[in-house]
């Protein structure tokens, strides 16, 4: 564990020994912060990149107390953990070493006599106690066993509205009120009473209320939460075992519900991309931005309305100019461009659309049902969206469900549609009913076509108000209404109506953007020759998606083990890095070794390419490849292929030919499927069969789950081959309308683009086997097209430097000779050399 300084700034780092990859990526990330701007870093894997970055950032928190929060961006919830535990063992040291700073002021002090030393101290160490937390979904962090005993997330999603709506609790409370008949005390007396209602839901096993959501609303206060770094399931058991600081009782409260407000006070937020770039996620946050404050404010919370109202002020336009002084860190960001496009992205098919027409007859029956029993409500929020109370922030949340209030467009564009009043054409439920009916029956006489259909948003809006005599002005409105009308009928499981839901997605999109977005119809969108017809409105310009993020944060900082060429994130995403740099691993043994094969064992040329996919003889070279690697690597191989057909071709074929059957004897052969349960088994029994030495095959897809979520490092991955080159379907409406975007747009060529993203999945996937410096691994790129130059330089530096030359153009026996003496020389007893710079010495 050593401190040190890089220029001015000193760093708290939780280890004896530090690479020095790590040091220039601090003196990066600092030359970031302190421009405050934005930055591409492309770092090695296995090299300490979150804890270099967090040991960083959170000392230039210190010595910067004006700084925001970091915040902190990763894709699954298990990198999630990872991260909050680097980030306590980080914290932990910080805070030992200021507390062992401040005996030793102490002890100066009382040999100077210099209190002003004391204050210093302090306060120093005051501010290295900080909060942080972890946000993720309820299916997570639910701790009511009535819900979470449930495996699928719509369902725990809609018990937990169930129990939380303000009208259930508001009649739960009522009626409690009634049965008692308490009259007013002190503070605390009323605070002992709201316990005991609550213990009283616990023991009688309450299913019409939560009482652990009942616990965080009436007595939790963020306030009392101690200061520290709290993984998902740290602060699900402090949930469970909280003490009232004053009351001195036992409360068990609410996890998830706290996490959303504590993110708001906390130094440092870990979470998942989506609560930062996906706009109906991100209001439940408010990191993405948005201006209500359900989103930490449920129910009638008054400390979650004040902060809400905070930050809606912060968005005036009148502090437009000013930005948030946090860092954002997107970690693992070699697809964030991909997050971006799909965020804002909406597809529908004949079995939606007939959903979204049911739906409409069912809030019909509701709509009537209501008209008889309690017309007044539906004339309440009439008069509502007459005066336009909602839309100016006049009316209070507490009768609003915080499901409900999350728009699927960007705050700008959300801005304009809470500031404009809902048209009159909609205002009353029945005519909002009977537009979204002519829409739905317009896309569905839309759907029913033989050849693919492409049009601009602009043409698609004239050709809906020339046939369904409707006012384009009022499609952003859909999504708004119908979560209005969703409220007022107090209708809790939301998603049921789940497929009306987005097509007023897709038409308030569509109102609110008319550039950077195409409509397409595609009748074979999965196999030539099935008809099954989908309408699709896709985002072509990721930019969108960001520009908002840009606006708001001082700093981003995209960070990956795979990020080359780091000129097109930039392009891609609308912004100017002040640094864009890549850096490399220093080794002290040469523990990786790329190797392209380009030639079969009878010198036949490996290629995936579609017109020689069917090739016979290229398929049994590259299973005789496969076999040659079993039979001389030990433990674990994992094998990519570029999609799930071709991987079932490859191993049809080598199962007729009887190549299946030779490779299983000398390792165990598991596929990864696209049901996320029986991948999750086979990954299982694949790392069990390598811990027990009989070693193991996996058969991957290169843009799987297992390709971006799944480490193999140490015997888990002795060796990757990834067989072709992982191109997207170049034949996809969808691509080809990106393409054309990004040439008119970014002046970024077709072909170009395509070998971009087809190379940063290989290197993603050749990456899995390298997790640190002690671990080794072979990268075998199958595929004669990876020795050309357009491909070879967009391999990522610290991979491209152990390319050598004579490595580049091998035949399979070539291949096998060069793995085997690389697996002899790597099975030598390791020693750390002088590649690490030990500081504390």
């Amino acid at each position: 564990m050593v401190r040190f300084f890089i220029e001015e700034l000193e760093v708290f780092f939780p280890y004896d020994n530090v690479y020095p990859e790590q040091l220039e990526y601090m003196k990066y990330l600092k030359q970031i912060l302190d421009a405050h701007s934005h930055g591409v870093l492309e770092m090695p894997t296995g090299t300490g990149k979150t804890v270099t970055l967090l040991s960083f950032i959170t000392s230039y928190q210190l010595v910067h107390p004006n700084m925001g929060k970091l915040i902190y961006c990763t894709r699954t919830v298990a990198e999630m953990e990872k991260a909050l535990q680097e980030l306590k063992t980080v914290v932990d040291y910080c805070k030992k070493e200021i507390e062992n700073d401040k005996i030793k002021l102490e002890q100066e002090i009382k040999s100077e006599n210099n209190s002003s030393l004391a204050s210093v101290s302090e306060s120093r160490f005051s501010a290295a106690s900080i909060l942080g937390i972890g946000m993720t979904a309820r299916r997570n962090m639910c701790i009511n066993p009535r819900v979470s005993v449930h495996a699928d997330r719509d369902k725990i999603d809609s018990m937990c509205r169930s129990m939380t709506a303000p009208w259930v609790r508001a009649k739960h409370q009522m009626e409690a009120r009634e049965r008692s008949a308490l009259s007013e005390g002190d503070a605390n007396s009323s605070k002992m009473t709201e316990i005991a209602d609550i213990e009283e839901m616990l023991e009688s096993g309450c299913t019409t209320l939560c009482p652990y959501y009942e616990a965080y609303e009436r007595v939790w206060s963020s306030d009392l939460v101690p200061t520290g770094i709290y993984t998902i399931d740290e602060f699900k058991d402090f949930s469970k075992n909280w003490e009232h600081p004053i009351l001195g009782k036992k409360i068990q409260f609410c996890p998830y519900f706290a996490s959303k407000r504590l993110i708001q006070t906390a130094k440092v937020v870990v979470l998942n991309y989506q609560y930062i770039l996906d706009p109906k996620v991100a209001q439940a946050s408010l990191l993405g931005g948005g201006t209500v404050s359900q989103g930490f404010s449920h129910g009638a919370n008054p400390n979650g309305l004040s902060l809400g109202s905070k930050f809606a002020a912060s968005l005036l336009p009148e502090q437009e100019g000013t930005k948030e002084p946090s860092v954002v860190v997107f970690d693992e960001a070699h697809n964030i461009d991909n997050v971006c496009i799909e965020a804002l992205s909406v597809n529908m098919n004949r079995q939606i659309l007939s959903g979204a027409a049911r739906n409409l007859r069912t809030l019909k029956s509701e709509i009537e049902s209501l008209s008889s029993l309690d017309e007044q409500r539906l004339q309440d929020e009439y008069t509502r969206l007459i005066q336009g109370l909602r839309n100016s922030g006049q009316v209070q949340d507490e009768a609003v469900l915080e499901d409900l209030e999350r728009f699927p467009v960007l705050p700008e564009e959300m801005e304009k549609i809470k500031k404009g009043l809902i048209p009159g054409s909609i205002r009353r439920a029945e005519h909002f009913i009977t537009i979204m009916k002519k829409l739905i029956l317009y896309l569905q006489e839309y759907i029913r076509v033989y050849s693919t259909r492409i049009e601009g948003p602009l043409t698609f809006v004239k050709h809906i108000e020339a046939s369904c005599y409707i006012q384009s002005g009022l499609l952003k409105f859909c999504d708004e209404r119908l979560r209005s009308l969703l409220n007022t009928l107090r209708i809790v499981d939301s998603d049921q109506y789940s497929s009306l839901e987005l097509v007023c997605t897709f038409f308030t999109i569509l109102g609110s953007y008319s550039k950077g977005f195409i409509v397409i119809v595609d009748p074979y969108p999965e196999v030539s020759g099935l008809y099954d017809p989908v309408i699709q409105l896709s985002c072509l310009d990721s930019s969108i998606a960001m520009r908002p993020i840009l606006k708001r944060y001082q700093s981003i900082v995209l960070t990956s083990g795979t990020l080359s060429p780091l000129d097109l994130y930039p392009k891609l995403l609308g912004f100017i890095p002040v640094v864009s740099q890549s850096l490399t691993m220093t080794l002290d043994r040469t523990c990786i070794c790329p190797l392209i094969v380009t030639r079969g064992s009878d010198q036949t040329p490996l290629s995936s390419k579609f017109e020689s996919r069917a090739d016979v003889s290229i398929q049994q070279n590259y299973g005789k490849l496969i076999l040659e690697i079993t039979k001389k690597v030990p433990d674990g191989v994992v094998c990519f292929f570029s999609s799930y057909l071709y991987m079932e071709q490859m191993l049809s074929q080598w199962y007729e030919s009887g190549l299946l059957a030779q490779i299983m004897e000398h390792k165990l052969v598991f596929v990864e499927t696209k049901d996320i349960v029986s991948t999750t088994l086979a990954l299982h029994h694949y790392r069990k069969a390598c811990d027990i030495g009989r070693g193991a095959i996996f058969f991957s897809i290169a843009r799987g789950k297992v390709a971006e979520g799944i480490d193999f490092d140490r015997h888990y991955g002795r060796c990757v081959v990834m067989v072709g080159i992982p191109y997207q379907y170049t034949l996809s409406k969808i691509l080809q309308s990106r393409l054309s975007f990004l040439k008119e747009n970014y002046g970024i060529q077709e072909n170009e683009f395509l070998t971009f993203d087809a190379m940063r999945q290989a290197s993603q996937c050749v990456g899995r086997v390298i997790r640190s410096k002690a671990d080794y691994g072979l990268m075998i790129f199958a595929d004669l097209r990876y020795n050309k130059k357009d491909k070879r330089e967009k391999i990522p530096p610290w991979i491209l430097k152990h390319l050598k030359p004579e490595y580049s153009t091998l035949s399979t026996d070539m291949a096998v000779s060069i793995s085997s003496n690389f697996l002899k020389q790597m099975s030598q007893p390791y020693a750390v050399s002088n590649s690490i710079i030990k500081l504390g010495s």
